[in-house]
This record gives structure tokens, sequence and C-alpha cells, in this order.
């Protein structure tokens, strides 16, 4: 489910906070040693949610966010900012030359990312959940 997070909205922040969590407290995000990527470039998108995306002459990007019940994917288009929640319960990942994840049979490609220690981390907060 995506949402737009351009303006703080209760509902908004309540609705995501309820599908992937509250954000780690600051002593959990030491420990953890962050808890977000480094920006990745994005390969491909499923079909329905292209129109979020840049047009194609320019390189669209996005962070993950790691949540203690899910992830949330932060990106862009022009002026507005979205976000992409994704429960563990629902989201599949394959890790090879692409990141890929994958949740209510809607996916998200980035190309080769060099997160790996990020990656790591968030498959193995999956594994827990």
């Amino acid at each position: 489910m995506i949402f737009d997070t351009s303006y703080s909205d209760k509902e908004t922040t309540r609705q995501i906070n309820l599908a992937v969590g509250l954000p780690f407290s600051w002593k959990q995000r030491w420990k953890m040693g962050g808890i977000g990527s480094r920006r990745m470039t994005i390969t491909r998108i499923s079909e329905e949610y292209q129109s979020y995306m840049n047009a194609k002459h320019y390189i669209s990007t996005a962070n993950i966010e790691l949540r203690p019940k899910g992830i949330i994917i932060h990106f862009r288009h022009k002026l507005q900012a979205y976000s992409w929640i994704m429960p563990y319960n629902s989201l599949k990942t394959t890790y090879d030359n692409l990141l890929r994840l994958e949740s209510d049979g809607k996916f998200i490609e980035f190309e080769q990312p060099n997160n790996h220690q990020f990656i790591q981390q968030m498959m193995r907060l999956k594994k827990e959940f």
C-alpha cells in the first residue's frame, strides 16, 4: 500500500504504524547500526505503480526504512513524497544481481545495491518476525 507522505497526517501515520509497527527507539537504532538504507536506483516497478515513478529520462531512487513488523520504501515523484509499506508477513525478497521486494503481488526492483550489510539486517529481521 502506498501513502502520500508529503505532509504530516495523523491518520496516515496511524495506518503505517499499525501495518509495520512504531519506529525503533534511538537506543535500538544505535544498537542496530542504523535503520535506513542508502539511496538505491529503481530498475523496475509493478505496472500498477508506474504512475508514481519519474519519466524514463530521470533516474528514480528510493530508500528503505526498517520497522519492527515490516519495511517502508520512501521515494519521491515530482514534489510529492510517497511511502510504500510492506509488512514482513507478506514480503518476499530476492537478492542476487538485483534486489527484488514483493508484497501483495506488487514488486519493486533495485539495481545491484551496495547496501549488503543493510540487506542482511533486513533479512534477519524478516526471519525473526
